[in-house]
């Protein structure tokens, strides 16, 4: 696969703004096994969707500290944010994961762009891209790549990500900084197979009460999108944001995805 890396010295320069807004710890978040047996029977069709979160994980913000600019914090209650639960590891099955974010409305903007890097446990950057800018407020989202030569994440490995908003190219300790840990991992076989049967709706509910939060979002955010005046997906929408501590994000209306620079 063919990345740009990040400069040591830009590295340099994010690295005490990240150390801000992120509550770190030098031990490695306890790992959830790859197939892990989680009980879903209590799935009831037709209730709303919620998210159970399996593991001891770290707690990460998801939005960005006091220090640094101020060019994208929005006003009022909501600001940049990562639509991430709190504790971490955050679990997928998929190569190639959608992320989201909620970028605010603001009375005056100097962003200059987005940034969107993706760090191995060595801290190694493995994936940089950069993104157009985009001022209408709302929650987008972007994808992970797909490369049929080399994976870039491998399962039952932890990867921070990191999406920056750059405020002022000259100093670039001034990005606003959100992001997350990601890891994907292999459903047991009971769950695998109630995936196979499953309705794209039902599979939301699964993917959430097993604690596999990116599949979860990005299937309701879909169904949302080609059924926007559907009371119960919207009920379910409300639901699984709630059942995250992002309840002020549920107004939010959903947009597309950031455009790569």
């Amino acid at each position: 696969m063919k990345c740009r890396i990040v400069t040591k010295s830009l590295i340099g320069v994010l690295f005490p703004t990240l150390l801000l807004w992120m509550n770190t710890t030098t031990a490695q978040s306890q790992s959830i096994s790859v197939e892990q047996k989680i009980d879903s029977t209590k799935i009831v069709p037709g209730e709303p969707i919620k998210y159970q979160h399996f593991g001891n994980g770290k707690r990460m913000r998801r939005i960005p500290g006091k220090a640094g600019s101020t060019c994208l914090r929005g006003r009022g209650k909501n600001h940049l944010t990562v639509l991430v639960p709190e504790n971490n590891p955050i679990l997928t099955t998929v190569e190639q994961p959608k992320l989201f974010f909620y970028l605010p409305k603001t009375a005056k903007t100097s962003v200059l762009g987005f940034e969107f890097f993706v760090e191995d446990a060595a801290q190694k950057v493995i994936y940089q891209k950069k993104y157009k800018v985009n001022q209408k407020p709302g929650i987008f989202s972007l994808n992970l790549p797909a490369n049929k030569n080399q994976r870039l994440l491998e399962v039952s490995q932890e990867y921070n990500w990191y999406l920056t908003v750059i405020c002022n190219r000259a100093d670039r300790s001034l990005d606003l900084v959100v992001g997350g840990i990601i890891k994907q991992i292999v459903p047991d076989k009971e769950l695998t197979n109630k995936l196979k049967k499953a309705l794209p709706r039902e599979r939301a509910a699964l993917y959430a009460a097993n604690g596999i939060w990116y599949d979860s979002l990005a299937i309701l955010a879909q169904l949302r999108r080609q059924r926007p005046n559907d009371a119960a997906l919207q009920r379910d929408w409300q639901s699984l944001l709630e059942s995250v501590k992002l309840a002020n994000i549920v107004p939010e209306p959903l947009l597309g995805e950031l455009e790569i620079e």
